[in-house]
């Protein structure tokens, strides 16, 4: 099920790195986008995805998208079998669990 959220992140003087900024494959290669932060106090990297009428859609584990990394500093996200419709915009946030 996909979902629609709004985020706003406040970060002070923190700085969230994903890499590469751009990227190009072929149709079934895999993609692999990388993210990394500095911020001890964040222990959870997210993913997410532009939608088509500029929202963003939370990206879970599926069968084609792959998390994995340490929250507490770095995060891999790999979508395997591209297919035309993974082109977009992809960004990552780095942010602490609240209980």
């Amino acid at each position: 099920m996909k979902r629609k959220i709004s985020l706003l992140c406040l970060v002070q003087s923190q700085k969230v790195d994903q890499s590469p900024p751009d990227l190009i494959r072929k149709l079934t290669e895999s993609a692999v986008l990388t993210c990394s932060h500095s911020d001890q106090g964040f222990d959870l990297i997210l993913w997410y995805k532009r939608s088509d009428d500029n929202g963003f859609l939370f990206l879970e584990f599926m069968d084609k998208i792959v998390m994995s990394g340490n929250g507490n500093s770095n995060g891999l996200f790999t979508i395997k079998n591209l297919a035309s419709n993974d082109s977009a915009v992809y960004f990552c946030a780095a942010c602490y669990t609240m209980f």
